[in-house]
């Protein structure tokens, strides 16, 4: 098995979304930075600063229900540390998610609900 290490930052965001599909949280939390910064960008802008509180928020929007998403598109930088990529889930509701990686992990997040 790769470990986390051996990957590329695309690699990572892929176990990354496979680990959140299969509510894996344990996984999920090793592609974090300590540090990291999730902006929600909805009705409101919601920020979560730290990996606690980001486990924590993703972790209740899943409470109670079962949905899983693909990327449909993914675009990496010219030096790979910043992903832009294009989610939708199975209920066909979508999201345009800014990813910038530090020190091979998950810093920031920029996460814009277009459903």
């Amino acid at each position: 098995m790769i470990g986390i290490n051996d990957m590329n930052n695309e690699e990572r965001l892929a176990a990354f979304f496979e680990a959140e599909n299969k509510r894996d949280w344990k996984k999920y939390r090793q592609f974090l930075h300590p540090d990291v910064k999730w902006m929600l960008h909805s009705k409101t802008v919601h920020t979560i600063c730290g990996i606690d509180a980001y486990l924590a928020a993703i972790i209740d929007a899943y409470a109670g229900n079962e949905n899983t998403f693909v990327c449909e598109n993914l675009y990496p930088s010219k030096g790979g540390n910043r992903i832009v990529t294009i989610l939708a889930n199975n209920l066909n509701e979508r999201s345009c998610d800014i990813f910038e990686f530090k020190d091979g992990l998950i810093y920031k997040e920029y996460e814009f609900i277009l459903s």
